[in-house]
């Protein structure tokens, strides 16, 4: 049985504790050195496709080369979810990451600050980051991206909105395209009672090159309780605790438009989404890290043996072994997070002839 939904406020309070206790760790975090760069600058956009409308950040890191970018400069870009169960999180939270994206393979790395809940419920987060990714479509000759070399990265919920949002942006292309022909008639809801997602009126979809995903220890399987996932875990007692869990799930998933607590809604479940429209929607090259215990390494595994065998994806898939969730957000601030190094550097060498 789904927790009972409970009223915003009180999830408000919770979620304000856990933020404050999680950005003293990642505070705590970023002296185990090297430091963890500062963003270059940040821009502030309209949400467009949620009903629900309001602004939202992208944060930019780019590299040093970028100063002293021409007119015709074309920097790839990383387009980047940060994780916290859509409730908590900053788009700060992964700037190792990108230092090694910048450092290792040149790019532009564009940290998505979607809006959270449980303020804003499901599917919210998703549109956001549609509505992120065609904004730097839109402005990459002024902000010298190369629309043809869009990388997704993401991490924990991060990594389900670096699925979900090719999901969205197909069902968006295939709707543009239904309108087109007459006689159409408007949907309002999906077969699972949510509100669907439009583009502004007058908008047509661009031409652009999603090339890779990078999910790390993505959840990407909601038709299973968190009962269930947490005993996929060989070490269930390390999984994420209960309550927080359940904060999550109510803020952004019950209650929202969804009624049922299992939903194989494709932008909430990508693992489980309808094979043709995932494969329509998915890059030709996808890379997933799980963590050994993890109550999300199972179904992470299984999506990336799916991808591989059933789609016919490029994939590289690595169990990352000893770790619990989340773990290179946690580096000891005594001794060098060498093996965080290792592993980002293992993801950037993964793509790099694929960007």
């Amino acid at each position: 049985m789904p927790p009972p939904k409970r009223p915003s406020w009180l999830l408000q309070v919770q979620k304000t504790g856990l933020q404050a206790a999680m950005s003293f760790g990642m505070y705590l975090g970023s002296w185990a050195g090297p430091w963890p760069p500062e963003p270059s600058f940040y821009v502030e956009i309209p949400a467009t496709i949620s009903p629900t409308k309001g602004n939202f950040k992208l944060i930019f890191y780019v590299p040093k080369s970028y100063l002293r970018r021409t007119q015709n400069s074309r920097y790839p870009v990383f387009v980047n979810f940060h994780g916290g169960g859509m409730s908590i999180g900053s788009g700060t939270d992964d700037a190792r990451w990108a230092k090694d994206v910048m450092q290792q393979l040149g790019a532009i790395v564009v940290s998505v600050e979607y809006r959270l809940a449980p303020e804003h419920t499901f599917p919210t987060a998703v549109q956001d980051s549609v509505d992120a990714i065609l904004y730097l479509v839109d402005n990459a000759e002024e902000l010298c991206l190369d629309k043809d070399r869009i990388v997704l990265s993401g991490f924990s919920s991060g990594g389900n909105l670096a699925f979900t949002a090719p999901i969205l942006l197909e069902q968006l292309r295939r709707q543009q395209m239904l309108a087109s022909e007459s006689g159409t008639e408007e949907q309002f809801v999906d077969e699972f009672g949510v509100p669907v997602s439009k583009l502004p009126a007058g908008y047509l979809l661009p031409d652009f090159t999603i090339k890779a995903i990078i999910a790390w220890y993505p959840s990407v399987d909601f038709t299973q309780t968190r009962h269930e996932r947490r005993y996929t875990n060989p070490h269930p007692e390390v999984s994420m605790p209960g309550a927080m869990s359940s904060m999550f799930d109510t803020g952004y998933i019950f209650n929202s438009h969804l009624s049922a607590y299992e939903s194989a809604h494709p932008l909430l479940s990508p693992g489980t989404a309808p094979t043709e429209l995932l494969d329509a929607a998915m890059p030709p090259r996808v890379v997933i890290y799980t963590c050994q215990f993890d109550a999300l390494q199972k179904e992470g595994e299984l999506f990336a043996i799916r991808l591989r065998e059933e789609l016919g994806r490029e994939v590289k898939f690595r169990m990352v072994e000893g770790v619990t969730h989340a773990w290179d957000k946690m580096p000891n601030p005594i001794w060098p997070p060498d093996r965080i190094e290792d592993v980002y550097k293992d993801a950037c060498d993964s793509i790099k002839d694929h960007i």
